[in-house]
């Protein structure tokens, strides 16, 4: 029974089917998962996050911006459109500047980055959705 045991073992390891062995599969894995690859794709991110946030940002700021008719509350409470307007290309840029500040101190803040991403994909909709009206 025991043999059993080390051999259902060995064939979800992999060794009894051809597999690598654990010694050289984590020799093979840990350039991928070292720190200097981890933060080459941290800052490389950051860069190609901060190329399209500045084109999305020059243009909105080009075109100026476009105010949508305030909605009908119920309330009568409005938004006045010039505090909605600046909040994505302000949030681009405090996301991207807190990325930055946090990884010279040494963290890679992995969250900031997919804000700042997300941020850039809502000035990217609206430019999609005005160009297509």
């Amino acid at each position: 029974m025991h043999d059993d045991t080390k051999a259902s073992a060995a064939a979800e390891n992999g060794a009894g089917l051809g597999g690598l062995a654990p010694e050289l599969e984590a020799e093979i894995q840990d350039p991928l998962y070292s720190g200097a690859l981890s933060s080459i794709c941290y800052w490389s991110t950051i860069l190609l996050l901060a190329i399209v946030g500045a084109y999305m940002i020059r243009w909105e700021i080009w075109r100026g911006p476009r105010y949508a008719l305030p909605a009908n509350d119920f309330w009568g409470i409005t938004t006045p459109p010039w505090l909605i307007a600046p909040l994505a290309p302000l949030g681009t840029l405090l996301s991207l500047g807190h990325a930055v500040w946090s990884a010279l101190r040494g963290r890679l803040a992995w969250r900031t980055v997919l804000a700042a991403a997300g941020l850039i994909l809502v000035l990217l909709s609206s430019r999609l959705l005005e160009v297509s009206q």
